[in-house]
């Protein structure tokens, strides 16, 4: 049906009214007398003020400078925030805008810092990966699943089953997997041999005191009163940790096999009493197996 007569008349005013310029007063300081002025448009600003015979002038910010909203601004604002470290624009500078940040990827913000994405240290995964706004979320590696590394990306992997014809050699933890193979690699210094070590190194928490002296002595080949002191090496137990993995994994066979008498001769106990831990979990599971 069609709208009546005093209905179109409602809808042709309020149209009207909503789409009006806003105003301000200006009271004119020659007469005395108060105008209504129409406000300038974002991105622009009062260059004059309107007067009995001419409307508001309004002239567009000039570069570096913005206006957001309807105004009557004698000039406009300055575009006054810059990105610093580890950040990134997210809105260039506009006649409308402000320049605005964000984090770079890897970071996140925080009482407006942008600091690192956190890492899930070893036997942790990521269960929400970090944003802009917020910080990596580890969880701990529940039962059947490890995490070797530190990230903030990599959740907890599920050990491997050994397939068939191949002997559970060290069973999973959550800091490392089911370690695979056969007593005859394991004696002979093979990829098995590597893999077990690696593991032990990897999945216990030595002393750090050990985990030196093993890289002065072994790594380096360093004599006892040679050994420098420990700020030639890193503070964390982590870095001490992959410069051995990194050496395990390129050391020969004949290092290998030598390793259980190298660490009895320098007296590192703790690393000594977890490869005996692991070396006797071994031979249970393989009675067999000659060590």
């Amino acid at each position: 049906a069609a709208l009546s007569l005093p209905l179109l008349f409602l809808l042709a005013v309020t149209l009207c009214f909503t789409s009006a310029d806003p105003t301000y007063e200006y009271r004119d300081r020659l007469t005395g007398r108060t105008r209504e002025c129409n406000q300038c448009r974002p991105g622009t600003y009062v260059a004059a003020h309107c007067t009995a015979n001419t409307p508001t002038k309004c002239e567009p910010c000039p570069n570096g400078h913005y206006t957001a909203l309807w105004n009557y601004l004698p000039r406009c604002l300055y575009c006054n925030v810059f990105c610093t470290q580890n950040q990134e624009v997210d809105t260039e500078c506009s006649a409308t805008t402000n320049r605005a940040c964000r984090c770079k990827a890897g970071f996140y913000m925080m009482d407006d810092y942008c600091f690192r994405h956190s890492e899930c240290g070893p036997g942790f995964g990521v269960q929400t990966k970090g944003t802009p706004i917020n910080d990596t979320v580890c969880e701990k590696c529940p039962k059947g699943y490890f995490s070797a590394s530190s990230s903030m990306l990599d959740q907890c992997k599920k050990h491997k089953h050994c397939p068939t014809g191949s002997s559970v050699l060290l069973r999973g933890s959550a800091l490392h997997d089911t370690i695979c193979g056969s007593c005859e690699s394991l004696a002979n210094g093979g990829d098995d041999l590597r893999a077990v070590l690696s593991a032990l190194f990897s999945g216990n928490r030595m002393q750090k005191r050990d985990l030196k002296i093993f890289i002065h002595r072994v790594l380096h080949k360093q004599r006892e009163d040679d050994c420098p002191g420990d700020s030639a090496l890193p503070k964390q137990r982590g870095p001490l940790l992959n410069q051995i993995r990194a050496w395990l994994a390129q050391a020969s066979v004949e290092q290998l096999k030598e390793l259980p008498k190298t660490v009895r001769v320098l007296k590192l106990t703790s690393i000594e009493i977890k490869l005996e831990k692991i070396i006797l979990e071994i031979k249970e599971r393989n009675p067999s197996c000659s060590l």
